[in-house]
């Protein structure tokens, strides 16, 4: 190779590393955003009523119900079955609450703009793409259904001819 070959290959090279770079800066600013959503939501509550204002039901950020408050005038106003109807509205208000807090944090995350986009500094190299395929494992080929296993014949229960079962015991 010629010394404008290695130029070449040294400016390609520069190119990609670049490139590399600013992946990896966005890549360390997201796990960034990553981790100061994963605090926030560790530590958030979300909190649901029922209709009728009687029970109030405080959610983890995954809408798990960590705390049940019954006002005690419920247990004079409501039926048990009633009462339990509004747990439930109160707990699934909760857990709406608690997606919709994971949506507000995870926004800015999803919404980034810098997503990472390869392009190839080396051109439409077809030496690039067969080294490039020898090192890439080969895509995964689709998995078959499996045969279905017949079921074994059944036996009649008044069938004395073949043997003990439950009724011959």
């Amino acid at each position: 190779m010629d010394s404008s070959g290695y130029d070449q290959l040294r400016a390609r090279t520069d190119a990609l590393r670049v490139q590399v770079d600013s992946m990896l800066e966005s890549y360390e600013h997201q796990l960034r955003d990553i981790a100061t959503a994963r605090d926030t939501l560790a530590a958030a509550t979300a909190e649901g009523w029922s209709s009728d204002n009687l029970i109030r039901v405080t959610s983890n950020s995954a809408g798990i119900p960590i705390q049940v408050w019954v006002d005690p005038a419920a247990f004079k106003r409501t039926t048990p079955e009633k009462l339990g109807d509004a747990i439930t509205e109160a707990a699934q208000a909760a857990a709406r609450a608690a997606k919709s807090e994971i949506g507000a944090a995870m926004a800015p995350i999803l919404a980034d703009e810098k997503r990472f986009h390869i392009t190839n500094p080396l051109g439409d190299d077809p030496d690039l793409e067969r080294v490039v395929g020898g090192i890439l494992p080969p895509p995964p080929q689709p998995v078959a259904e499996p045969e279905p296993v017949p079921e074994p014949p059944r036996v009649a229960d008044d069938d004395e001819d073949n043997g003990p079962h439950w009724k011959g015991w």
